[in-house]
């Protein structure tokens, strides 16, 4: 079960190919046409199949909006486990390892579904055929925020990426050169700028535009006024027109939750979605340093013509802390993934 700090982690991003937000849970009292059980189906077998580094999550209670608010809405009853495990039991196969629980936040209760990042034989499939909307031994995995149908190059790679069986074809091939990146990323053991910086060289080779993109945003930083796609890199940070300084010589350190707390309860601060521009080398370099004193933060200096548009130009400072660049950086190399999986 994830912990209230975790929680808030979750519902202050986007929706994406490993977190959904539902307005209502599944309503299978109304569900003669086994339609919502489809429904549900699709979705674990689409969350389990995704090629990912860590747990994802659908979180029931929470309407995303039309202007990409989040509307809280939470669910009104408590639903027992028992009935999901036993919906999806007999209707996949290999059997899926998922969990579910309810989450009271704020007075508000929620429901969580947990996908763990699992080993299975093979990408785990329909095996019924009475399931709308689902085809029998078809294989289905979260491209972005949509349940998509596998082709075949993609359940190779979702193969490979379950099963870390040894390449069978060229390695001079593209498809074995994408397997070959998403063991890397999935692995962790590489930095990132290493794994990109050979991306772009793929991504010239094959001419792969979309991927070429990616690499070149992430190597140079984010150089558009068209934040189109980019929301994987948004970030809740703090924004002032003051600049504070802790006193290196102060007998007491504060805290990174006694800094935000402080932030979060003056008037001369406020929070604000923003999408951090940084290069990827100056992720690593600035989550190196903050590794080593993790109570540390950054100050970003910008001015209110460059982040609010106004015709006057004033200094404004930009506050973030070690939650915002190590979530950027899981982003970052799940956003890779998923490029990876679209060619």
């Amino acid at each position: 079960m994830i912990t209230e700090k975790e929680f808030e982690s979750l519902i202050s991003k986007n929706e994406s190919s490993i977190l959904d937000f539902k307005g209502e849970f599944y309503d299978f009292n109304n569900d003669k046409t086994k339609f919502i059980t489809a429904k549900f189906v699709k979705d674990v077998i689409s969350f389990s199949n995704t090629i990912r580094t860590e747990t994802s999550y659908i979180i029931f209670g929470i309407q995303e909006l039309d202007n990409g608010e989040l509307e809280f809405k939470g669910i009104n009853e408590k639903i027992d486990e028992a009935i999901l495990q036993d919906k999806i039991k007999d209707k996949v196969f290999p059997r899926p390892i998922f969990s579910f629980y309810t989450f009271n936040y704020k007075d508000i209760l929620y429901g969580v579904i947990e996908f763990p990042v699992e080993k299975y034989e093979f990408p785990i499939v329909p095996i019924i055929k009475d399931l709308k909307g689902l085809e029998a031994g078809k294989v289905y995995y979260r491209n972005g925020t949509s349940n998509t149908e596998a082709n075949a190059y993609d359940i190779i790679r979702i193969n490979e990426w379950l099963k870390s069986l040894p390449l069978k074809t060229s390695l001079n091939s593209l498809e074995n050169e994408i397997s070959k990146f998403i063991k890397e990323l999935t692995k962790k053991e590489e930095k990132l700028s290493v794994i990109i910086a050979d991306l772009l060289s793929l991504s010239n080779l094959y001419e792969l535009k979309g991927l070429k993109m990616f690499c070149l945003n992430e190597i140079q930083g984010i150089k558009s006024t068209n934040f189109e796609g980019l929301d994987y890199r948004k970030q809740k940070v703090f924004v002032s027109w003051n600049k504070i300084d802790i006193n290196p010589y102060s007998f007491l350190s504060p805290s990174v939750s006694l800094v935000v707390n402080e932030l979060e309860n003056n008037s001369e601060f406020f929070e604000r979605m923003l999408i951090l521009h940084h290069p990827i080398i100056e992720i690593e370099s600035i989550l190196e340093k903050l590794n080593q004193d993790p109570n540390s933060y950054i100050t970003i200096k910008t001015d209110t013509k460059s982040l609010l548009g106004m015709e006057k130009k004033h200094d404004l400072y930009i506050y973030t802390f070690p939650d915002n660049f190590n979530t950027l950086y899981r982003n970052i190399r799940q956003k890779a993934i998923d490029e990876l999986m679209k060619i």
